[in-house]
């Protein structure tokens, strides 16, 4: 927690009680919910002699939180205490006592189902649960509201949880279709508030913001409940800075992290374009299911020659690396993930856990926390910045009253993110359209694409790439670098006329290829090449593509060599490229310096 030495009266309040208390913490933005929930872990373990792996249940969607209580407790050398999204709570209630099999189900019909579970049988586990902490419950709607609502019916009557939330920063009431019933995150917490002696608490300090924007940013939260002119007059005296090209040559020069913050992923695509144009090295923010893993995991153990590893030994191959943990964490978080006990750890066992659905710990996922950042405001929730630059797009369409009131929480949430510098600029011309679940650009004509978006998941992972495996896992791990330019190259021998599949070139050695998913979803917008002009090209050339980060892929292990453990480096690459049409008129290729 930013600057903070000692708790306040208010964060003990929420600490300091007994295993049985019900409570709900309205815990504003920067008033260090965080470190409250650390806190009370650890008191309900030491103060109130809780088992940490079966009596408290954490509920969390912040890896700050979940890190904050980790390392209090493996300081004082206590074992972990469990921690679950609510996807992962739900996919275990099924794992553990239906018949129907999850890995055919959605992740809203899983918790659909859980639900039902619950509400018919309960669970034994939840049954020895003693204190249940839930945080960012402003964030749980729909669905998942009712499941957390029986999952509070289940356990012990004797029971206590600590709900921690706030609703000025309730911004997820979009994903409800508000034609039915759907129960929203202010139900969620009027309806827990019923279930017994509850009392209402809340946190009053400020740890986050450091200038008088970011703390003026901070009391707006009254304002954004009440629907007053304060948050317009506010946003009203923020610095314009231009366009993002300008601002990322001042950007440069700040210290800290900074982020661009969008109202969509579209958007946000547009912006890290311009960004990378502008020479600036750029980050987009991913979606919690994109997870990616820590390079550090192929760096330490894709080359390892035997089946198992020991913790020294994983120590020292830890060593010359650039990692941002201390060793005994990741190994912590190793054995986690594989289920290994003692002092040695299955290398293999690991690599196929790491593959699987299961949550893992965020030691062994990518952090982006460096270079520029760009992220819609909804994927910022719960993070902060010592700089924030808010992106303002033409606006189209009429709103309504709810999406006034939605409105404002959600620029109540960007302002909120800042530690210190907040800043306007205008963002690229042009409008993304979202197209099932991808973001294009469309052309002047019907039907034409000129942009089109290649996500997290759209490069094959099943095995190393190269003619010579070795030198291209070389090159990655020594040559290639954020921010540096991708080619996107047709394979012939892989593309059909219904599907097409592009290498990724970095200074001429593949480092990626295409997918099927993303031939298939990028064939269906822009139609089989047959269905075209036949003076085009069978596919377009696609331009634009940078490398995001150098990470773990975990694939089928091979025999021997690189990938023998299932393990090897890889990159990332996301966002929006360019779609350039290609024709067979040679005037045309000759004026257009196509190849």
């Amino acid at each position: 927690m930013t600057g903070v030495t000692d708790l306040d009266p208010s964060q003990l309040a929420a600490i300091e009680i007994a295993a049985e208390t019900r409570q709900v913490v309205v815990s504003g933005p920067g008033s260090g919910k965080t470190e409250v929930v650390a806190a009370l872990v650890e008191h309900l373990i030491e103060e109130e002699d809780l088992e940490p792996s079966t009596e408290i249940l954490v509920i969390s969607f912040s890896n700050a939180a979940v890190n904050a209580a980790t390392g209090r407790l493996a300081g004082k050398g206590m074992d972990p205490v469990t921690v679950q999204t609510m996807d992962s709570l739900a996919l275990e209630i099924l794992r553990d006592v239906s018949d129907v099999d999850p890995a055919g189900l959605s992740f809203d019909a899983r918790v659909r189902e859980a639900t039902r579970i619950l509400r018919d049988d309960g669970w034994d586990r939840l049954e020895d649960v003693r204190h249940l902490v839930v945080d960012e419950t402003q964030d749980i709607v729909g669905l998942r509201a009712d499941f957390l609502l029986a999952v509070l019916d289940v356990v012990d009557d004797d029971a206590g949880f600590s709900l921690l939330g706030d609703l000025a920063q309730a911004i997820y009431d979009f994903q409800l279709d508000h034609r039915s019933n759907m129960t929203t995150s202010a139900d969620l917490l009027a309806l827990a508030a019923s279930k017994g002696d509850v009392e209402q608490k809340a946190l009053t300090g400020q740890y986050r913001a450091r200038t008088r924007d970011a703390v003026g940013a901070a009391r707006l939260r009254e304002a954004v409940l009440t629907g007053s002119d304060e948050l317009d007059d506010f946003e009203a005296e923020i610095v314009h800075a231009g366009t993002v090209p300008d601002i990322v040559r001042l950007a440069q020069a700040w210290n800290g992290t900074t982020a661009f913050l969008t109202a969509t992923n579209g958007q946000a695509m547009l912006v890290a374009r311009e960004i990378a144009e502008a020479g600036g090295a750029v980050r987009l923010r991913r979606r919690a299911d994109q997870r990616v893993l820590a390079r550090w995991v192929a760096d330490a153990l894709a080359d390892w020659g035997p089946a198992s590893i020991q913790r020294d030994e994983l120590f020292e191959r830890l060593g010359p690396l650039d990692v941002h943990h201390d060793p005994a964490d990741l190994w912590r978080a190793l054995r986690t993930v594989a289920g290994s006990r003692g002092n040695e750890l299955d290398v293999g066992r690991l690599a196929r856990r790491l593959a699987g659905a299961r949550p893992l710990p965020p030691q062994v996922i990518h952090q982006q926390d460096d270079g520029l950042i760009v992220s819609t405001v909804h994927r910022a929730k719960g993070l902060e910045f010592d700089n924030v630059v808010l992106v303002d797009f033409v606006r189209y369409g009429k709103q309504g009253d709810r999406d006034l009131d939605a409105g404002r929480r959600e620029r109540f949430v960007a302002l909120t993110r800042a530690r210190d510098r907040i800043v306007r600029v205008d963002g690229p011309r042009g409008k993304a359209f979202l197209w099932g679940e991808r973001w294009y650009l469309a052309g002047r004509t019907k039907g034409q694409t000129f942009g089109f978006e290649l996500g997290t998941g759209d490069l094959d992972k099943t095995a190393p790439l190269g003619e010579d495996l070795a030198a291209t896992q070389q090159h990655i791990a020594t040559k290639v670098r954020p921010g540096d330019a991708l080619e996107l190259v047709l394979d012939p021998r892989r593309s059909t006329l219904w599907v097409p599949t592009y290498t990724l070139l970095h200074a001429g050695v593949v480092v990626g290829q295409t997918n099927e998913t993303f031939g298939a979803a990028f064939a269906a917008r822009i139609k089989p090449a047959e269905t075209r002009k036949k003076d085009l090209l069978p596919w377009p050339k696609l331009l634009g593509a940078r490398v995001e980060d150098v990470v773990t892929v975990v694939g089928e292990p091979a025999r021997d060599g690189v990938g023998r453990r299932g393990l090897w480096l890889g990159v990332t690459a996301a966002g929006m490229l360019d779609v350039r049409w290609r024709t067979l008129d040679p005037q045309w290729r000759t004026e257009n310096g196509d190849d």
